[in-house]
């Protein structure tokens, strides 16, 4: 893990929870949040105009205030930092994606496991948080890495396909070099193309001079990062949401604050997660919009025949994920059952039963 040098000086110095007493009950707190993305990434901006505002409020009504550093854009950790940042104390607070955590939060990556299941990002949080509620297993596994998992929200409103040239089927991806997370490039392989490992930061390059042909990510961030600009043919495949970006706290950070600020730490994540996922939705609706209108975004919409050969053509990557984590000790088959009967009860296009079979 290598984080810049200024910026762990400057991190050192603006975390910890640092408290200055401003009277016998009264006191100022100073926390530092930290991500390595950039607001266009919407939890990021979520937690700017959400988060750190309900934090805010309910910490005044308690008489108490928070100076905030926010540490976005690589200035604190870089990105597939923010895990080992909040352990560290370079930041109180963090914004994780837990996409980039597969082993070290696998809990958390069952979305992944269970592609065409649900294109509901808010019914997929939804279950996410009911998950995190039932299996305490979940949180433990922050807690190997000192930090409490507050929340969780979403990360992508539906993950499709965008390509350099026109893709219509199934079989046209066969060959093909596919950008995507580690998390989701068994969807990749499955089509018989090459997958390669991506991040948001460096994808609008790597797309461009050719590492990758095409990427599998959401509309939103198509439109929010340009990168529709350079692969402007969408193939909608609708994958499914993903919901897996978490806000957690330093614990020994934690441990410091008093009682209503923790509470406001935690309730603050409602408001958080609420605006992120309106603002994933609302974004792949005016990204593709934006897509259209200025980098002539082609649509093809993957019939529901092709939909459900990419399907089958998995391996039950569900079945396998939770019994690894069983072999692990850890409730995988449980979680897994739990979580599509919540997509089933709420009504989800189902294409596979993964827990089923």
């Amino acid at each position: 893990m290598r984080f810049h040098a200024n910026a762990l000086r400057a991190a050192v110095l603006a975390a910890g929870a640092a408290t200055i007493v401003t009277g016998a009950q009264a006191a100022e707190f100073r926390l530092t949040i930290v991500s390595g993305n950039a607001p266009a990434f919407t939890p990021i901006g979520s937690a700017i105009d959400a988060y750190i505002p309900a934090v805010n409020r309910a910490v005044a009504a308690a008489g108490h205030k928070i100076n905030w550093v926010q540490g976005f854009s690589g200035q604190i950790v870089k990105v597939r930092e923010e895990l080992e940042g909040v352990e560290t104390g370079l930041g109180d607070v963090g914004v994780i994606p837990g996409a980039f955590y597969q082993d070290k939060l696998s809990l958390v990556q069952i979305g992944y496991v269970t592609p065409f299941t649900s294109s509901d990002v808010e019914v997929v949080t939804e279950g996410m948080n009911k998950l995190l509620a039932t299996f305490p297993e979940i949180g433990r596994q922050g807690e190997r890495f000192n930090q409490l998992i507050l929340k969780v929200s979403g990360v992508a409103d539906d993950y499709g396909l965008w390509a350099k040239r026109d893709i219509k089927r199934f079989d046209d991806l066969k060959g093909m070099k596919v950008g995507a997370v580690g998390a989701n490039q068994p969807w990749v392989t499955a089509a018989g193309a090459s997958p390669v490992a991506v991040e948001l930061a460096t994808s609008y390059n790597a797309l461009k001079s050719g590492v990758f042909e095409a990427i599998v990510l959401w509309q939103q961030a198509m439109a929010g990062f340009k990168f529709c600009e350079v692969a402007p043919y969408r193939l909608d495949t609708r994958f499914g949401a993903i919901s897996n970006t978490m806000i957690s706290v330093n614990k020994n950070s934690w441990a410091k604050l008093p009682a209503p600020v923790q509470a406001a730490l935690r309730s603050g994540t409602n408001d958080w997660a609420t605006t992120n996922d309106k603002r994933l939705k609302e974004g792949a609706v005016k990204g593709a919009e934006l897509c259209e209108k200025s980098y002539n975004q082609k649509t093809n919409a993957l019939s529901n025949e092709d939909r459900r050969k990419w399907a089958f053509a998995l391996p039950n990557v569900a079945k396998s994920w939770a019994k690894r984590q069983d072999d692990a000790g850890m409730p995988g088959t449980k979680i897994l059952t739990t979580f599509m009967d919540f997509m089933r009860d709420k009504k989800q296009p189902v294409v596979r039963n993964w827990d089923k079979e």
